[in-house]
């Protein structure tokens, strides 16, 4: 879902928003696994590797936490001679919220002595609330 608007409110200021809501990132993962580990399972030894990758989440079924993003601009155009100046102020992530937007997926990986942490670990995040200040001038 992605909304956007704009309006004027009095003075001249000009208030426009964005917000979108889109779903997490899937949840999978994927485990290696020996020839070892498989052999006993299966019957008998894997035939052209020694290791096989396993989904063990069904795709398409399981996502993360949705990301909620809401931005703002506050904008007010003067006018000072011949020239004409537009000052701004952007809200971005107005609601300050922290999804994850990317993770690790491979079940089973080792992170230091500990075997399996690295799934659902957050690789990146919304990045948090930001304000940025602007004044464009045209001549």
């Amino acid at each position: 879902l992605k909304l956007l608007g704009a309006y004027t409110l009095p003075y001249g200021i000009q208030l426009s928003g964005t917000f979108q809501s889109v779903p997490g990132p899937e949840v999978t993962a994927l485990g290696t696994f020996s020839n070892l580990q498989v052999a006993p399972s299966l019957g008998r030894n894997l035939s052209s590797a020694t290791t096989v990758n396993v989904a063990m989440v069904e795709p398409k079924t399981d996502y993360g936490e949705r990301m909620n993003q809401l931005d703002f601009r506050f904008a007010k155009k003067f006018n000072v001679n011949r020239s004409k100046l537009q000052a701004t102020v952007d809200l971005y992530n107005a609601l300050n919220g922290n999804a994850v937007l990317v993770q690790s997926n491979n079940y089973g990986a080792t992170i230091g002595a500990t075997t399996g942490s690295a799934w659902l670990r957050p690789q990146a995040i919304l990045p948090a609330r930001i304000v940025k200040f602007s004044l464009q001038a045209n001549f």
